[in-house]
């Protein structure tokens, strides 16, 4: 609102400027100053980039007779008005909208973790509203002590014709989450995508310790989902169902299901590099004890031979 004030006062401030600098008597005057400016301005879209091709077509075709200066500064000061807003701005815009959004907060022992607050701790941050989000990719790894030593998801927003993608990472060492945005045209599979909300009320209903102490004594655990309702049908992970915060085993013979999942294993470490001072410089870890919690299932019928 403000920036469209600043620029309808600047342009016809610019305007009046030059139409009071009139040095030779002639007809249309104010017109044809504003004709020199819109030709200035004027934009030509070749593959999403804005080319001057008003301005172009003045230095080409335009030699004008009476006031020749002023009206040489009203194309020119269009092909500025031009810079400002098809080039300038949109890249000081798409700056300020990628730019690194910091929340402090420090996380406990995920034992006591509550998934849904932290989850409405972003929202609130950027000011999105439930109902409106779709989630993606949550990542969660932590050690035996219920120490996080990552924590990501990232958020998906369909606004009008625009999704605007939200990844969403907390950064241990400096107790906070930081946040960065982006812009996308297009989402192929975003309505088989879980709600935000729906999705961490029901990674409430996990008991992470219970869960965590069932795979052994292995250090490091994660809990991860693509958050994509897909189908799902095989047993050897030991699928579990959530439903209205309870947590049933689901039956061999109920399956095949489509839903969302939720996986949550132990990492082993298979192999180990260091340099020549010691220090770690690449790990090899493997998923295993893997047990799968799904929620919001349907039966899939399985077809027919003939």
């Amino acid at each position: 609102m403000i920036s469209s004030i600043v620029y309808i006062v600047l342009v016809v401030g610019g305007l009046l400027y030059l139409i009071k600098k009139k040095s030779d008597s002639e007809a249309y005057f104010p017109l044809k100053i504003i004709g020199y400016y819109i030709l200035g301005v004027f934009a030509f879209k070749f593959n999403g980039i804005a080319l001057p091709l008003g301005f172009i077509i003045y230095l080409l075709f335009f030699r004008p007779k009476l006031n020749t200066p002023i009206k040489r500064q009203a194309a020119i000061f269009g092909f500025i008005i031009f810079i400002i807003v098809q080039w300038i701005t949109p890249i000081a815009v798409d700056k300020w909208e990628s730019r690194t959004i910091n929340l402090e907060h420090e996380i406990g022992s995920v034992y006591k973790l509550n998934f849904d607050k932290e989850n409405d701790l972003v929202m609130k941050k950027l000011k999105l509203k439930d109902g409106e989000i779709k989630l993606t990719n949550f990542n969660l790894q932590y050690t035996k002590s219920g120490k996080p030593t990552e924590l990501s998801w990232d958020l998906i927003q369909q606004d009008h014709f625009d999704i605007v993608y939200y990844s969403i990472n907390y950064v241990v060492d400096k107790n906070r989450y930081e946040i960065s945005k982006s812009h996308f045209e297009a989402w192929d599979n975003l309505i088989s995508l879980v709600d935000a909300k729906y999705f961490f009320v029901n990674m409430n209903a996990l008991n992470i310790a219970d869960i965590t102490n069932a795979k052994g004594s292995l250090s490091t655990f994660a809990i991860h989902s693509f958050g994509e309702r897909t189908q799902y049908g095989f047993a050897e992970n030991e699928p579990h169902v959530i439903s209205n915060g309870e947590i049933k085993k689901l039956d061999e013979k109920q399956l095949p299901v489509e839903g969302f999942s939720i996986s949550t294993y132990a990492l082993k470490k298979m192999s180990e590099e260091t340099d020549e001072q010691g220090n770690i410089t690449q790990e090899g870890w493997e998923g295993t004890a893997t047990t799968d919690y799904l929620f919001d299932i349907t039966a899939v019928e399985e077809e027919e031979e003939f």
